[in-house]
């Protein structure tokens, strides 16, 4: 590749140390190596390509143009020896001939503004050339006739031309004249204006290399800037992992912590539900589920007191099972246990709004009615009693024993008033039982 123009070679050296360091930053960030295969293999085919187009171009450019000055120096060589020999042979000839034939010459020689000289050269006797005519560029007619011994195949009978002949890259172009025997009398020397073809495909061959200098480069940037692209993503791909399984994390601990909630809140229902109980059982009665004795006697406390400063009424139902001991004695305790159930459910649902029921001790129970006086207090110890003697139980019919007492003020005592209660109940055990009695009825002077 000998007419590949020099900085081709710097060229594919620079696309080299480029190469090379895509090389390292590949190994540097792993990438894959058919990537930098492809780099080499398109590298190589941009460099080769453009200097294997520009070494072509400087062949063609050198053909056509020693084509085309061959083709004027022969058209040239065809006009002189036309003229006839006189421009050969000039001994014997006057001044005005020679000065016919020079502005002949010179006036060729402006029609042809390719060709920058020309001149005809002999050989003497002696064998040493010597120039007989010339025109234009003193400097290119001198070149060209020191030139002629170069070109010894012109005296051999063949056209010669010699690109770059001239000290300025000029060519130059040998047609031997013969005359009418064959012989070769002389030689038509013409030296061309311009550079020769091959300065002027040089030209053309750094347009090449500029073209393929920024093919280069593209390609090296393009791929670094690929290599780039290429981590940029595949650091994101590493981010959008990472957020994912951060985002899974988060989720555990997210479920961890509903299931910690639930657990919380199971144990506070649980919490709650036992605090239900213990407050159950320290209210309730654990046999009949109505309030036991300590509960009923705070309540009774509470609204004596509330009925007191608002100055209304409280009124006391004390009831006992009547003949429990045969029940028991002859059914057993269960039976006896299922009756006292009995009458508890009755009393609940039969308890008026803001009442308070409750078992007193053994089968005893006891109702307090807040702001009821002796006539509604009364009325709704006869409607328990009713309702319990109609109530079914899997032994026998129950019946209760009623006693009531009804306070106006606070001159009695909350104690002094069961007392009461509990004498109109022995009353009515006395008189028959299954029968309500209030204290105040026959009993205060008894009392």
């Amino acid at each position: 590749m000998s007419d590949v123009h020099p900085l081709f070679y710097c060229l594919a050296a620079v696309a080299a140390v480029g190469f090379a360091g895509l090389i390292v930053w590949s190994w540097r960030f792993k990438h894959a190596i058919t990537s930098l295969v492809a780099v080499l293999v398109l590298l190589s085919a941009i460099i080769g390509s453009g200097a294997y187009f520009g070494r072509e171009i400087v062949r063609r450019e050198t053909r056509q143009l020693r084509d085309s000055e061959m083709l004027a120096a022969r058209i040239l060589s065809i006009s002189i020896q036309a003229k006839g020999h006189s421009l050969i042979r000039l001994d014997g000839s006057t001044d005005s001939a020679k000065a016919e034939l020079q502005n002949w010459l010179d006036q060729l020689l402006r029609q042809n503004h390719q060709v920058s000289s020309i001149q005809t050269v002999r050989k003497t006797p002696s064998g040493v050339p010597q120039t007989i005519i010339r025109a234009g560029s003193a400097e290119d007619s001198d070149l060209a006739a020191g030139s002629a011994n170069n070109l010894a195949f012109g005296w051999q009978g063949t056209s010669g031309f010699a690109p770059n002949a001239t000290s300025s890259g000029k060519a130059l172009a040998a047609i031997p004249i013969k005359n009418p025997r064959g012989e070769i009398e002389a030689l038509v020397l013409v030296a061309f204006n311009g550079p020769s073809g091959t300065a002027a495909g040089s030209q053309s061959q750094t347009g090449i290399l500029v073209l393929t200098s920024a093919l280069a480069f593209i390609v090296l940037t393009g791929a670094a800037a690929a290599f780039r692209m290429s981590d940029s993503l595949a650091q994101a791909r590493v981010a959008r992992i990472e957020l994912a399984a951060q985002g899974e994390r988060i989720r555990e601990q997210m479920d961890i912590i509903a299931e910690k909630n639930q657990a919380m809140a199971a144990s506070h229902d649980a919490l709650a539900s036992a605090n239900a109980k213990l407050q159950s059982l320290a209210t309730l009665d654990g046999l009949t589920g109505v309030m036991n004795h300590r509960s009923l006697m705070e309540f009774l406390t509470t609204n004596m007191k509330r009925s007191s400063v608002i100055g209304s009424p409280s009124s006391v139902i004390l009831m006992d099972v009547d003949n429990f001991k045969s029940l028991n004695d002859q059914y057993g305790h269960i039976a006896g246990d299922e009756a006292l159930r009995t009458i508890a459910s009755v009393l609940k649902q039969s308890c008026p709004k803001g009442a308070g029921v409750g078992r007193y001790g053994g089968e005893e129970f006891m109702m307090v009615l807040p702001g009821a006086s002796e006539t509604s207090a009364i009325a709704v110890a006869e409607e328990l009693r009713r309702r319990v003697q109609m109530a079914k139980t899997t032994s026998r019919a129950v019946t209760v024993s009623v006693g009531v007492s009804t306070v106006y003020s606070m001159s009695k005592s909350e104690q002094a008033l069961i007392d009461e209660a509990d004498k109109a109940l022995y009353q009515a055990k006395r008189t028959g039982k299954n029968r309500v009695i209030h204290f105040g009825h026959g009993l205060l002077e008894s009392a």
